[in-house]
């Protein structure tokens, strides 16, 4: 599976939410608490070997990404799958020499809308951003450029001006501010 998404800064949240909730249909409110681990040889190739532990609605789902970036858009091969134990599977993780590198806070509401997935989220110490998400089977070249297009004009409905499109990741963004 890949998964095309852009994320952007959102100015007026409350504008931006009345605009998605007018054509997009409301999923659900979230609270998702992310720890982010690299591998033993984290200190020599930061990032190359991470993933994520997800605590969303009572699940852990722990995720790694293959990533690219192609005009401000992730076009990510994703890997995901939930562990019924977060706590054995940290121990696990730490045992094999993988060490925690971050976490983060994301909260907000998602909406569904033509495939795509609409989150509108206050990131804890980044402020408000809107992510749109598309997945698509394999990595054909013209299933990606019709999810980019797809995400671009879903970013333009909701108001939010291509310029506000954030290239960096959150980690980025995070470790930026230490």
């Amino acid at each position: 599976m890949t998964e095309v998404e852009l994320k952007a800064r959102v100015r007026d949240p409350a504008a931006v939410e009345a605009r998605v909730a007018s054509f997009a249909a409301f999923a659900r409110s979230f609270d998702k608490s992310d720890e982010y681990w690299h591998g033993p040889d984290w200190r020599f190739t930061r990032g190359t070997k991470g993933f994520r532990l997800r605590m969303d609605d009572g699940k852990a789902v722990v995720t790694f990404k293959q990533k690219r970036c192609d005009g401000g858009i992730e076009i990510n091969r994703e890997t995901e799958f939930e562990v019924s134990d977060p706590v054995a599977f940290k121990a696990l993780v730490e045992r094999v020499g993988c060490e925690p590198f971050y976490s983060k806070r994301k909260t907000g509401k998602a909406y569904s809308y033509d495939g795509c997935t609409i989150e509108l989220v206050n990131v804890g110490g980044l402020g408000d951003f809107i992510e749109i998400e598309r997945l698509v089977d394999g990595e054909e070249p013209a299933a990606v450029a019709l999810a980019q297009g797809s995400v671009r004009s879903i970013l333009s409905m909701a108001g939010v001006p291509d310029g506000e499109i954030e290239g960096r990741s959150y980690s980025e963004l995070i470790l930026a501010r230490v």
